[in-house]
């Protein structure tokens, strides 16, 4: 098993124990030997997937790809922790009744903002005006519940390396 899938095992454990029931885990098999699992929170957008190669963090259809390879392991595990953890704001742009592009960012201090991702469509009505609409979600988990599970998590990552 690789550092990420194991990190991702401690997540799972770590959000399984602190939303019991609002955690939906699905398992992808496949015959060529490829699996994929994938964490849903009920009643959010929050997702995070795991298979071979990397791990995926996502709210609704935006998301980012972490692949160990390329990416900081703490960065991973930062930026899940944040995404539940922290509010998040939510951008949509529209043209016309279209909405063409949607930006998520997790709120990382007074009124400050990280992007997690920004998804968009290539056919919109573009000589339409755009207009915007923001929504903020809460956090889902209170920081101070899980912070010593998230250094456990993050030192394994660091002795993993």
């Amino acid at each position: 098993m690789k550092i990420h899938q194991i990190i991702f095992n401690k997540t799972q454990s770590l959000l399984k124990h602190h939303l019991g029931d609002k955690l939906n885990i699905d398992i992808e098999k496949y015959d060529d030997g490829y699996e994929a699992t994938h964490l849903t929170i009920i009643d959010t957008d929050i997702w995070i997937s795991c298979d071979n190669w990397e791990i995926t963090i996502g709210s609704g259809f935006n998301h980012r790809h972490y692949n160990p390879e390329f990416d900081n392991m703490n960065d991973i595990i930062q930026d899940l922790f944040d995404l539940l953890t922290q509010r998040k704001r939510i951008t949509e742009y529209y043209k016309g009744k279209t909405c063409y592009k949607k930006k998520t960012e997790i709120e990382i201090g007074e009124s400050k903002y990280k992007e997690l991702s920004t998804s968009l469509t290539w056919l919109f009505p573009f000589w339409k005006p755009t207009k915007e609409k923001v929504f903020y979600e809460d956090k889902l988990i209170d920081k101070t519940d899980i912070i010593t599970e998230i250094e456990e998590i993050k030192n394994y990552a660091q002795q993993g390396v």
